[in-house]
């Protein structure tokens, strides 16, 4: 019997990914090459082709490993506060910001892949990045069900919230806060976070 080549011996796909990720940590998504990514993996570049159709199709699946490690952290979260919803909202909101800071570049791929363009243009198109949503939207009524923000859509909340968090780590990596220019800015950002739960807090009765 014939000896298998290495691609056969390889998770091409899976190492494919992972190999994406550590070349992140380094380059920007629109710089990285196939080639590049098959040195990392070990194989020839034409043994990605049988996996992904082009770059594009890498980039998506990177794309959605990254939703995939962001929304396995707000879950753990969520399973750590179960019965403290308060702080399962501050804590999902610092560790977000913690990934985005931990790895800048694939926070870009997840958020602006317009480079590529089988990467959905609106992150929350696609079932990871809907979920990571919806897990932020439960975390919301959970709250209200203590009396936190009754009387208000929870959805509407969740998107509200969002925006603010993702606004502050989008700004940071731009270099665009100049208000937190001379300062420890990752620092500030997650106090950020408390000071915004400070607010929720004064919006529950007879808080």
């Amino acid at each position: 019997m014939a000896r298998p080549n290495k691609s056969e011996q390889i998770n091409i796909t899976k190492c494919s990914i992972e190999a994406t990720l550590r070349l992140l940590d380094t380059h920007e998504a629109s710089t990285i090459t196939l080639a590049q990514v098959a040195e990392e993996v070990g194989c020839k570049a034409p043994a990605l082709y049988n996996h992904f159709s082009n770059k594009d199709a890498l980039m998506y699946a990177v794309q959605q490993k990254g939703f995939q490690i962001l929304l396995s952290e707000k879950l753990r979260i969520a399973v750590s506060n179960q019965q403290r919803p308060l702080e399962r909202l501050r804590e999902g909101g610092k560790a977000y910001l913690r990934f985005a800071f931990a790895y800048p570049n694939l926070y870009r791929l997840m958020f602006s892949p317009t480079t590529f363009s089988e990467s959905a243009q609106n992150p929350f198109d696609t079932p990871l990045g809907s979920e990571c949503l919806e897990t932020l939207r439960i975390a919301v009524q959970a709250c209200q069900e203590q009396g936190y923000l009754k009387d208000r859509d929870a959805g509407h909340i969740a998107f509200t919230l969002w925006s603010a968090i993702h606004g502050c780590a989008w700004l940071i990596l731009q270099g665009q806060a100049p208000l937190l220019s001379e300062k420890d800015v990752e620092c500030e950002a997650l106090a950020l976070v408390d000071t915004m739960m400070s607010f929720i807090h004064t919006l529950r009765p007879n808080a």
